[in-house]
């Protein structure tokens, strides 16, 4: 009897929670679109007229800016996860053995410059200072750890300097490219690291490091 009862409440809970998890992944999906658009200085007002909804909505799902952008700062991890484990399970099938540190550390920087470059302000949005950055950054450092070989010593430890140090360079890298799109006269922009040279560059730093 109590089962019989209880089903239909369960039904309807499973459904609301499923509703709720849909409305917030559309919200995310229209924050990123427009933060993409108009930069990272979008407020949760602008969120909500470009939803077709209320402020007091958008609250309903995330807290404060923070939470929203410790949010996106998971959709694009998760997103960059899942494109790292294709290119392994892709370069293993292509050497015929399980890829070694480098290849895969070269792999990992790889997403986190391209990432950045897709949607700069997308990019400046989730790594702005805050606990959200924190966050981001602390899980990016996780999943670093874990594409390293067995036989590198502390991995958590090098994890959280080499993300420190990719994140600092990247954010450098970002400005420049920024400050020189601004320049009125092309004749004087000097030229910058492409994405290809800055991911070498930093491998080769990262990688020298850690055989030193």
């Amino acid at each position: 009897m109590n089962a019989t009862t209880q089903a239909p409440v369960d039904g309807r809970s499973a459904r609301w929670a499923r509703h709720r998890e849909e409305r917030r992944a559309e919200l995310l999906d229209v924050a990123r679109h427009l933060i993409h658009e108009n930069g990272p200085d979008v407020t949760m007002e602008d969120i909500a007229a470009a939803s077709g909804t209320s402020k007091s909505i958008v609250y309903r799902y995330f807290e404060d800016k923070a939470t929203l952008q410790q949010a996106l700062g998971r959709s694009i991890l998760s997103a960059m996860h899942a494109k790292l484990l294709d290119e392994m399970r892709e370069l293993e099938s292509e050497v015929g053995r399980e890829p070694a540190a480098d290849e895969r550390i070269h792999a990992m920087i790889r997403a986190y410059v391209e990432t950045a470059q897709r949607s700069p302000a997308v990019y400046r949005f989730v790594t702005r200072p805050s606990d959200g950055l924190n966050h981001f950054l602390n899980s990016v450092s996780r999943l670093v750890a874990t594409f390293l070989s067995d036989d590198v010593p502390a991995p958590q430890i090098w994890a959280h300097g080499a993300v420190g140090f990719v994140e600092a360079a990247v954010d450098t890298w970002m400005t420049e490219l920024q400050q020189q799109a601004a320049q009125d006269d092309p004749g004087t922009r000097r030229p910058l690291l492409t994405s290809d040279e800055l991911v070498t560059y930093l491998i080769t730093w990262l990688m020298k490091g850690m055989h030193a």
